[in-house]
């Protein structure tokens, strides 16, 4: 978990052979913190384009596979951007 309140936003990038969904972190400065790619899909895509707490997406519950991975490959990243861009 993280003290701050920081957001996830997520952006499309349809540049390449794939379409992919680029994630950011935005901490409360207003500074943006590229965090990882994905395969686009819909339904995280719409949960992350305006902003969701990072807080709020790490204890998502859902049936839908893709958000579930998202969930989990936050908390695969979140000590490397804990240690490396001080997000705690």
């Amino acid at each position: 978990m993280v003290k701050t309140n920081v957001l996830v936003i997520a952006v499309k990038n349809f540049r390449g052979k794939e379409k992919l969904i680029e994630y950011y972190l935005v901490l409360p400065d207003g500074e943006r913190i590229y965090a990882f790619s994905r395969r686009y899909t819909d339904n995280t895509y719409k949960m992350c384009r305006g902003g969701v707490r990072l807080n709020d997406l790490l204890t998502k519950k859902s049936h839908d596979t893709a958000i579930m991975y998202l969930v989990k490959r936050m908390k695969f990243m979140l000590p490397y951007l804990k240690e490396e861009y001080q997000v705690a």
